[in-house]
């Protein structure tokens, strides 16, 4: 899945220990092999041994997302499933976070209702956008949006995104700027650029 080297300048660094539980993990590849495995087992949880959620359940809540969040890092950071206290240049002010949670979850159990009409990779691209712009967590955001976007796709019985290796890519850069940009477009009200992007990272028929 694609690491968080998509992230916009000013978020957490990945060399920062501080909270880290398994203080073993001395270099950055080990710990970026020691999320790779717990966001695995993750992914096992809730995507592939997981029960679609039903369409109009109202099952993104602000629980939901701590503890997704939690699932993916909490063996390895102390912070993992707690929204961040520290102001960052990216993302909002930490005493809007739980509100802009909450109001995330009431837009989208809207976009997600029976009776919306919202194509499936907008709501993703929405969703994503969203998670990504608040950036509720001290690390791991984009990791965590896209496991909640790769559920709703399972909810929806919608293949799921290959997102891309950046950092295994010898045209990793030019991946990261297409993201980036997108996002910022998104940041903005235009889904567009941002849906292309995940369609892009969707199976190719064989």
């Amino acid at each position: 899945m694609m690491t968080d080297e998509t992230q916009p300048a000013g978020a957490t660094s990945g060399d920062d220990t501080s909270g880290l539980i398994l203080v073993h993990l001395t270099t950055r590849a080990d710990r970026n092999a020691a999320e790779a495995e717990a966001i695995s087992l993750a992914y096992d949880k809730y995507v592939f041994e997981a029960r679609r959620k039903k369409r109009g359940a109202q099952w993104l809540t602000d629980d939901f997302i701590r503890t997704g969040h939690g699932d993916m890092f909490g063996s390895i950071w102390e912070w993992a499933g707690q929204y961040r206290k520290d102001k960052l240049n990216i993302g909002v002010d930490p005493n809007l976070i739980p509100d802009q949670i909450r109001l995330l979850c009431d837009d989208f159990s809207l976009w997600d209702s029976p009776t919306s009409a919202m194509p499936v990779l907008e709501v993703a691209a929405r969703l994503q956008n969203r998670l990504t712009k608040i950036h509720p967590f001290r690390n791991g955001n984009g990791r965590h949006a896209r496991l909640i976007t790769d559920i709703f796709f399972h909810s929806r019985q919608h293949p799921l995104p290959q997102w891309p290796q950046i950092h295994l890519m010898s045209q990793g850069h030019e991946v990261r700027a297409q993201y980036i940009t997108a996002m910022k477009i998104a940041d903005q009200g235009d889904f567009s650029a941002l849906i292309q992007f995940i369609e892009g990272c969707l199976p190719k028929p064989s």
